[in-house]
Parts: structure tokens; C-alpha cells; sequence
């Protein structure tokens, strides 16, 4: 074989091994990705969330509104009437938005007061405030309180550019 024979087949050989290696990996990003909300944050520690909250409140769930999909994620839709403000401005009744990452919640029970930290939607008006804590909720007890005002106390976290 001449040199350049031999280099015709080298090259031929590389055009093919890199067509495939992008086919390969065309198919791969046109299946659906699968994964966890990144975060930079532990969303299951109150200390670890309550930076990164406009609000952390208590508030009693008058009812249980709708679910729906809002930006991607199914969500449950509270009516919350606001009963003390640790962080932030919230006053009357204003509509959470909860939702687990990997999408098992248990409902909130109507007429049962829990800890808030969240941060309003794009149109809070519409679509309310989103719950940002991902931990357990269940009716806030005195421990609990305490341990969300310790949070707060940290700096809330720079605003992402």
C-alpha cells in the first residue's frame, strides 16, 4: 500500500469514528433527561434554606386550591392565611405553591398551621409563592420555630445574576 493510499484509509477511518461518536451522542441528548433539581443548597435543612428565602413564615392552610404545572414542576396550590412573619413582608392570606423535587408529596391538612420559606413566582399573584423547603412538614410545634428562627439569622445568600 502507498503512503498515500494509507493515509486516505487513516482518514477515512477517522471521519467514520468521529460521525459515530457524535451520532452516539445526538441520541443520547435526544432522549428526555432525567434527574434531581441542582441546587446550592441542602433544600431539607432549614439553615441551609432559609438563606436563600424572601419569607419564612407560619401560616394556617385555609384550603387546598388546585394542582397544576408551573414552570415544568406539579405543584399543589394553597390558600395559606399568614399568621407571623419571621422574614419578609407577608401579610393576609397569599397562595403556596408545594411541591417535592422527586414529586411524592403528602398533602398539607386544611386548618393545620406549618413553617413557610419561600420565594414568590415570577407573577405571585398568579401563581403565589413557591415553597423552596423540602423537608418534612408537619404543624409547627415551638422546637421547630426555634430552629427556624436560628436560620434566618444567617445572611441571606447573594441574589443569582
Amino acid at each position: 500500500m502507498t503512503k498515500k493510499a494509507m493515509a486516505l484509509a487513516a482518514g477515512a477511518v477517522a471521519a467514520g469514528a468521529l460521525a459515530l461518536g457524535g451520532w452516539f451522542g445526538y441520541q443520547q441528548w435526544t432522549e428526555p433527561l432525567e434527574g434531581h433539581v441542582l441546587r446550592g443548597y441542602d433544600a431539607t435543612s432549614p439553615a441551609s434554606t432559609a438563606p436563600h428565602t424572601e419569607n419564612v413564615f407560619t401560616g394556617r392552610v385555609v384550603a387546598f386550591e388546585e394542582q397544576r404545572s408551573i414552570e415544568g414542576w406539579t405543584q399543589d396550590v394553597y390558600r395559606v392565611e399568614v399568621a407571623s412573619v419571621l422574614r419578609g413582608n407577608l401579610r393576609g392570606t397569599v397562595r403556596v405553591t408545594y411541591g417535592l423535587d422527586d414529586g411524592s408529596t403528602d398533602p398539607l391538612k386544611e386548618g393545620s398551621t406549618y413553617v413557610f420559606a419561600t420565594n414568590a413566582w415570577a407573577d405571585a399573584v398568579k401563581d403565589g409563592h413557591a415553597q423552596l423547603y423540602q423537608g418534612e412538614m408537619k404543624p409547627v410545634d415551638q422546637a421547630q420555630l426555634n430552629v427556624w428562627k436560628e436560620a434566618i439569622t444567617i445572611p441571606a445568600a447573594p441574589a443569582p445574576r
